[in-house]
């Protein structure tokens, strides 16, 4: 089974995302924490689903041979 180092996105990463959110909003200020939170929790929701799509990719071949077997 592959080992999942990454479980939670960077802060750089979080501020690219939020930042690119507030673009998306037209630039209006007043929104920033909302900007912010909904950034780290869509990123952290990616990082959880390519975990678990790995994760199953990595139990594919044990399955297939189980059936084989």
């Amino acid at each position: 089974m592959t080992k999942i180092n990454k479980k939670v996105p960077t802060q750089e990463e979080i501020e690219v995302r939020a930042y690119e959110l507030y673009l998306k909003r037209g630039g209006e200020n007043g929104s920033e924490l909302d900007d912010w939170l909904a950034a780290e929790k869509e990123l952290t929701e990616s990082l959880l689903m390519d975990a678990h799509e790995l994760q199953v990719a990595d139990m594919t071949p044990l399955r297939k041979h189980a059936a084989t077997s």
